[in-house]
């Protein structure tokens, strides 16, 4: 029986892996990625305790950090779903931005189809999804339901820590 937990710091070096394994959870820290942690078992969370965790951390740790938690649900194999991110007061754009564009290479690497979440943070506003490629989706649900999809076309990345040419985003650090 193989490991369950892995720890990854070079994506170019488990491809095959990602592949596979259907959670983990993404940390950067300091503008660039510093690990993917794979997991045995999808991220369970509730409002409460997103709200609660989120609104202290937020608030009272000071790191250039954020983890976004992925899970690839069985029933939909397609897509690849941000369950929950946790940032710091000393976040910054960058590190946000290193988070992003490594979710969006998982994405690429497990073809899926869209990539969804689902946003609670009144800070995080419809244009900003917007200008990151995102479109409301589910607006009979509860919350702020958002889906990119792709459906073959993924952000094209010279180097996936640098400038995507598709998005025009600034480069990530290579920290």
């Amino acid at each position: 029986m193989g490991k369950l937990f892995h720890t990854i710091r070079d994506i170019s070096q488990a491809t095959s892996l990602l592949a596979e394994k259907p959670y983990g959870v993404i940390v950067a820290q300091q503008g660039a990625l510093d690990c993917i942690q794979i997991r045995p078992f999808p991220k369970l969370i509730s409002v409460t305790e997103a709200l609660w965790i989120g609104g202290y951390s937020h608030k009272r740790i000071k790191r250039n950090r954020v983890q976004v938690y992925y899970n690839q649900p069985t029933r939909h194999p397609n897509y690849l779903v941000a369950k929950y991110a946790v940032s710091e007061l000393g976040t910054t754009l960058a590190t946000m931005r290193a988070a992003f564009k490594t979710f969006m290479e998982i994405a690429r690497i497990k073809q899926a189809d869209a990539v969804l979440c689902q946003v609670i943070s009144r800070r995080i506003t419809d244009r900003v999804m917007q200008y990151w490629g995102f479109e409301r989706h589910n607006r009979e649900s509860r919350g702020r339901h958002y889906i990119r999809r792709f459906y073959g076309n993924y952000p094209v990345y010279t180097n996936w820590l640098e400038t995507s040419v598709t998005d025009g985003t600034l480069p990530i650090s290579n920290g």
